[in-house]
């Protein structure tokens, strides 16, 4: 007779077997840093004893962000490593790439870093975002800009990809219906672009009073740099995947940061005290590991998963996971500047956040512009 404590793949007397897939190398490798912070909640929980008796076992594997690699590096998780669950992609490409067979599978799906509110789009019971998706980020850029007093002329600039166009969408019909107001101008700037020179210069002829950059962080670091060196000081917010440090080290001059704000999930401000604890559990286990914003991105849904396992108890199974996750409920886990809430008919656990700028030389944590 089978053992119901250990009927589930990836489950033992002593281990849980959990998969992780990022872009580890490439182009996007940056994104790919949040299965550090993963790994590191894991491993810190194992050192406690871990749960349950198990410890958990990361499997991690490497999709480069490219659709294909994904669907392979999931294959091997689950046919060939057996895990019990997936807590894996960053690019949103490769996660709708392998989210319909993991459904099929039922096999726990929890969002490393992957933003795109499509993803939970419709529900699948399986899968779980535990970060602000693009719903979010759009929205809270627009409420931001907003709570600056005297705003009325809100500029946007996006890539013209579906990234790009998604993003500049939900604002623009967030600014419309919140606040009456239409986006005052709309700009281009391709990808891989190395002159933002047309775009600052008619951006400074519109004079708007804040401009949101729905762009990657190469180009949002490009627009940063030849705003400043055109004399123009309009606020500028960059997106979720763009990263506060990142920006700075591409640009290269911190006089340049002076307007430059984007959106930040976290509750500590970089470099500060509280965010001590984080960055040195992520380099108590990757020692060679700068840790930096995208390090922390998926920290909180590990936690989210540490403590739906602890709820599930001793007899572990998928379906009493998936359960322990859609009923978590304001979930403090310390590193988000959110809770985490789940429910039946959602999936996107995170429905607020934060901005971060440079203020007297420190990163700053803004919820509205006045604080």
């Amino acid at each position: 007779m089978t053992n119901p404590v250990f009927a589930e793949p990836g489950v033992s007397e002593d281990t849980i077997k959990i998969g992780i897939f990022a872009p580890l190398t490439g182009s996007a490798s940056i994104f790919g840093r949040a299965a550090f912070g993963a790994e590191a909640v894991y491993n810190e929980i194992n050192e406690k004893g871990g749960i349950h008796g198990r410890k958990i076992e990361v499997v991690r594997e490497d999709d480069g962000c490219d659709a294909a690699r994904a669907i392979s590096a999931v294959r091997k998780l689950t046919a060939q490593d057996d895990v019990f669950m997936i807590h894996g992609g960053v690019c949103s490409g490769t996660v709708m790439a392998v989210r319909d067979d993991l459904e099929r599978q039922n096999v726990p799906f929890v969002i490393l870093g992957a933003a795109s509110a499509g993803i939970v789009k419709p529900l699948k019971k399986n899968l779980f975002q535990p970060i602000p998706n693009s719903d979010v980020v759009a929205t809270q850029m627009v409420d931001f800009a907003m709570s600056r007093p005297g705003t009325a002329k809100i500029a946007l600039i996006s890539h013209t990809d579906e990234w790009g166009e998604t993003n500049s969408r939900i604002a623009t019909e967030h600014l419309k219906k919140a606040y009456g107001l239409d986006i005052s101008l709309k700009l281009a700037l391709e990808r891989s672009t190395t002159d933002a020179t047309p775009q600052i210069l008619q951006l400074r002829n519109a004079q708007p009073d804040f401009v949101l950059a729905m762009l990657y962080p190469a180009e949002t670091a490009l627009l940063v740099r030849d705003a400043h060196k055109f004399g123009m000081t309009t606020p500028i917010l960059g997106n979720f995947g763009v990263s506060l440090e990142d920006t700075r080290d591409r640009v290269g001059d911190m006089a340049a940061m002076a307007n430059f704000y984007t959106f930040y999930a976290y509750e500590p401000a970089l470099s500060s005290t509280e965010i001590e604890p984080w960055t040195k559990m992520i380099a108590k286990y990757f020692p060679d590991h700068r840790a930096d914003t995208f390090s922390y991105e998926a920290m909180g849904g590990a936690l989210a998963v540490i403590e739906a396992l602890k709820q599930v108890g001793p007899d572990l199974t998928r379906d009493k996971f998936i359960g322990a996750m859609e009923s978590i409920t304001d979930f403090q886990s310390g590193i988000l500047n959110t809770p985490i809430t789940f429910s039946a008919d959602n999936r996107a656990g995170v429905s607020g956040g934060a901005m971060i700028t440079y203020r007297d030389g420190k990163p700053t944590v803004l919820k509205t512009w006045s604080e």
